[in-house]
C-alpha cells in the first residue's frame, strides 16, 4: 500500500519521454504546469481542475478540460498541457492499469479509456474539493489502513462517474484532425487482451488463451504485451490476482486458503510465494497491518 504514497516525478527533458513507475500509485495537488513536451506513461490518470481550466494537446489534438468535473484518460496516449486559465489548482491521481482493471467498471467505460478517449463527468460535485483534500491529508499520514480507505474511496468516486454519465472528447476519433503518431502501437490488441484478462484472471488461463482472444500468435502477443505494458502477461495476471487477494484480506474475514482460490491462485503455496515476493510479508501480516489504524 505504501506504493501509493510515492509521488511520481515526470521527466519533461525531451519529447515523448516514456515515464516509469507504471506499477505505482501517485497523488498530487499543484498549480497547473504548462509542459514543454508531450509525455506518456502507463497509468489511468484522473484530473480535477478547481477554479481553473486547461488546454491540452492529446494525441496531436487540442482539447479543453473544464473546471470542477472529474476527468479520466489512459496516459499511454501522448499528452501535454499547453495552457491554463485561472488562479486555481489541479489534482492528479495516477492509478496503475492493473489495479484499475481489477476494479471491474462497466465494459464500455473501460473500453473507451483503452481506445484512447478522454472521459469528462457530466456532473460536478462541490464535495470533490473537500474529498480530494482529505485524500491528500490521509495519504500524508503514511498509514496503510487509511491508504486502503483512500483507494476504496477513489474507486467509488470513479464508479459514481461511470454511473452518473460522462462525455467523450473524440480524441480517439481518427476521421478528423491531425493525429500524432502514438509510440504505443497495437493498442486495439492490448485493449482486447487486457479486457480478456480482467474477465478471467480468477480462473485458470494460459498465454495461448489470451493471445487467441485477439487473434494473435502467442509469441507475438507476449512480445507486444511486454513492449507496451513493460510487464509480461503472466506477471500481469499474477498482479491482478494479488490485488484481488489484498482487497479480500482487508475487507473480509475469509480464510487465507479461500482467498487464494477465489483470487485465482492454483495453490496456497503459490499464493504465499507470490505474496511474499511482492509485498515482503505474509497474507496474515498484511491483514493485521491494514486492518489496524494507528492511534
Amino acid at each position: 500500500m505504501q506504493e501509493w504514497l510515492q509521488r511520481i516525478i515526470f521527466d519533461y527533458s525531451s519529447p515523448l519521454t516514456r515515464q516509469g513507475n507504471e506499477d505505482k500509485f501517485g497523488f498530487r495537488i499543484h498549480s497547473p504546469d504548462v509542459m514543454p513536451h508531450s509525455h506518456w506513461h502507463g497509468h489511468i490518470e484522473v484530473n480535477f481542475l478547481f477554479n481553473c481550466e486547461a488546454e491540452y494537446l492529446m494525441n496531436g489534438r487540442k482539447i479543453y478540460l473544464p473546471q470542477g468535473r472529474m476527468i479520466l484518460f489512459w496516459a499511454s496516449i501522448p499528452h501535454q498541457m499547453t495552457a491554463s486559465v485561472g488562479d486555481g489548482y489541479m489534482v492528479n491521481i495516477y492509478i496503475p492499469l492493473q489495479a484499475f482493471q481489477q476494479w471491474k467498471f462497466p465494459s464500455e467505460f473501460i473500453g473507451a479509456l483503452l481506445r484512447g478517449e478522454v472521459l469528462v463527468a457530466e456532473q460536478s460535485h462541490a464535495a470533490d474539493v473537500a474529498l480530494t483534500q482529505l485524500w491528500d491529508k490521509d495519504l500524508a499520514q503514511k498509514n496503510d489502513a487509511l491508504t486502503a480507505q483512500v483507494v476504496s474511496e477513489i474507486r467509488g468516486r470513479i464508479r459514481r462517474m461511470s454511473v452518473e454519465g460522462y462525455q467523450t472528447l473524440g480524441v480517439s476519433d481518427k476521421t478528423t484532425g491531425k493525429e500524432q503518431k502514438n509510440p504505443v502501437a497495437g493498442l486495439s490488441h492490448i485493449d482486447t487482451m487486457l479486457r480478456y484478462i480482467a474477465d478471467h484472471y480468477d480462473q485458470k488461463i494460459t498465454i495461448p488463451d489470451v493471445a487467441a482472444a485477439t487473434g494473435l500468435h502467442p509469441n507475438y502477443a507476449m512480445k507486444l504485451f511486454h513492449r507496451v505494458m513493460k510487464i509480461s502477461i503472466k506477471q500481469y495476471i499474477n498482479r491482478l490476482r494479488l490485488l484481488h487477494a489484498q482487497a479480500l484480506l482487508v475487507d473480509t474475514e475469509q480464510g487465507v486458503l479461500t482467498i487464494a482460490i477465489e483470487a485465482g491462485f492454483g495453490s496456497i503455496s503459490r499464493f504465499y510465494d507470490i505474496f511474499q515476493q511482492e509485498l515482503q510479508m505474509t497474507p496474515q501480516q498484511y491483514r493485521n497491518k491494514t486492518q489496524k489504524i494507528s492511534a
